[in-house]
Parts: C-alpha cells; sequence; structure tokens
C-alpha cells in the first residue's frame, strides 16, 4: 500500500515540492504541515488513484488554483473556476492604492465600480477592509459565468453589499441616466485584458492553455479594452454635473508611455501617475478627474 512518501518519492522530479504537497493534501482533506509531518502515513487505493489524476493534471500545466479549486489574495480566500482569471500577487498593489485614494475621498456617498470584476476579488477585497464609510459598491463583469463566481466569494466572505451586474464595461451605467446622476464622486477600478498579441503569445502554457483569453488579450497593443473604457469614463463626466473620478487601472509595464498618451487624448484634464510594483515594474496608473 503507498504511503505519502512513495508518492513523494515518486513525483517529487517532475512537479514542484510545493504543488505536490499541496495536491496531496487537498485530496487527504489535511494540512500542508500534516502531509510533511507524517509521510510514513498510508494511503488507501481510492485516494491514490485521486491523487494520481490531481497530479495528472499538474503534469499537463493546469494552474494549481484550478485544480484546488481556489487561490489566495490580499488576505482572504477566493474560489476560482476556468471562467475566471486567477488573481495574482501583483494585483494586490492596485488593491493597496485603491485603499489610499478612498481613505483620502471627502465627499459622500462615494461609489466605487470594479469593472471586469471576475472573481470578484479586487471589489471583495476593498470592501472587506474599509468600515464605517458611506459607499456604494457595484462589480461589473461581461461574463454571467464570472460574475456567478463573484457573487459566491462575496457571499463567502461575508459581504451582501456589494451589487453585481453583467454588462460591457460601463455601458450599464450609461444607458441609465438616473443612476449616472448620483455619481458626483466615483471611484473606478479595472484589471481589464491588457496582454498584446506579442505578449499573450508568449504566455507560459499553464496561462495560454487554461485561463481565459477573454480575460488576458486585448487588441491594439493591449489597449483596446481600457481606450473603450476611459471613452465612457468622458460620456460619464459630461452627464454628472458634480462629477469627480478617480480611476486605477492595472497594467503592463511596457504600457505606461502610449497609455498616458491615450489618457491624454480622450481626457486632456486628466492627473496621470504610475505606481511600480515590488519587482520595480509599472503596474499601475492613477488618473484623476476633478
Amino acid at each position: 500500500m503507498a504511503t505519502i512518501q512513495t508518492i513523494f518519492d515518486e513525483y517529487r522530479s517532475k512537479i514542484d515540492s510545493l504543488d505536490l504537497e499541496l495536491l496531496i493534501a487537498h485530496e487527504l482533506k489535511q494540512s500542508r504541515e500534516f502531509v510533511l509531518t507524517y509521510p510514513e502515513k498510508t494511503v488507501t487505493s481510492k485516494q491514490e488513484t485521486a491523487i494520481s489524476k490531481l497530479l495528472a493534471r499538474r503534469l499537463r500545466h493546469e494552474p494549481i488554483a484550478y485544480i484546488l479549486g481556489h487561490k489566495e489574495f490580499y488576505g482572504l480566500d477566493f474560489k476560482v473556476t476556468k471562467d475566471t482569471l486567477i488573481p495574482r500577487p501583483e494585483t494586490e498593489l492596485l488593491v493597496e492604492k485603491a485603499l489610499q485614494e478612498i481613505s483620502n475621498a471627502k465627499n459622500a456617498p462615494l461609489n466605487i465600480i470594479d469593472v471586469g470584476t471576475g472573481s470578484g476579488n479586487i471589489i471583495i477585497s476593498v470592501a472587506k477592509n474599509l468600515k464605517n464609510k458611506q459607499i456604494n459598491y457595484f462589480g461589473i463583469d461581461i461574463s454571467e459565468k464570472a460574475l456567478a463566481i463573484a457573487k459566491y466569494n462575496a457571499k463567502k466572505n461575508n459581504l451582501t453589499k456589494i451589487k453585481f451586474i453583467e454588462s460591457n464595461l460601463l455601458d450599464c451605467f450609461l444607458k441609465n441616466n438616473e443612476t449616472i446622476k448620483q455619481f458626483n464622486n466615483l471611484i473606478i477600478l479595472a484589471n481589464l485584458p491588457y496582454l498584446s498579441k506579442e505578449i499573450y503569445s508568449a504566455t507560459e502554457a499553464n496561462v495560454k492553455n487554461f485561463e481565459p483569453k477573454s480575460a488576458l488579450f486585448s487588441p491594439k497593443a493591449g489597449l483596446a479594452h481600457y481606450e473603450k473604457l476611459l471613452k465612457q469614463i468622458r460620456l460619464l463626466a459630461i452627464h454628472c454635473s458634480l462629477f469627480t473620478v478617480h480611476c486605477l487601472l492595472e497594467i503592463s509595464p511596457e504600457q505606461k508611455k502610449s497609455l498616458g498618451i491615450l489618457i491624454k487624448e480622450i481626457l486632456p484634464s486628466a492627473k496621470i501617475k504610475f505606481e511600480k510594483d515590488l519587482a520595480g515594474k509599472w503596474r499601475v496608473c492613477l488618473i484623476s478627474l476633478d
């Protein structure tokens, strides 16, 4: 009969040790620490078969988050499926900067819109870290399946105040004049598809073969989605006489110059600031319209 150690011995040279430990622990419904502490623990033939299937999926480069069905982000746990992008550590910078902007906001009520919400990791992380503020939260996505996951994650994290809406970017608000008139203090968060054709083609197999292309690739050197969003923001500003907006976008580092030019073309009066991530790469663009 197999033990944890014999499985380790068979796969250690084929699969990253951490992934191997997590997958074994997942099937045994134990912690990773248990797996490391009790390598002599025997597994049933049923468990061994199930573990082999999980490891076979990882050997085909399927992301560990999809196999486990969840991913940690900003200290919270999120359900993920192949209908949603896997939350990245670099996106935590977007959350940090958003929390800073919100803490500096003086006018109430404040409206926060997460465009392209996916699993809901950004808007949920923001909402979870804000208390005693008069805020309306919105999570927007064009994918009905992604929204179902986002709603599940909101409920899982005890957040019922986020309104999730199926929409192509901000179309749902532009078609509702009464809602637009309420937006006199708005913060827009967006981690939209921003990979260019060249960068997307060069991504690793675990990304390109499993994560939704619609959540990663964007035409026009990766800026097509942001171009449309910026034009929608311009339309919102036209309809709101007391409109103040702060927009935070996650970007690909090489887009800093071209995005800056695009913003000035569409929103000439905008103030623009770029922030680097922990790796020293340009990662977040902050746009202010007062």
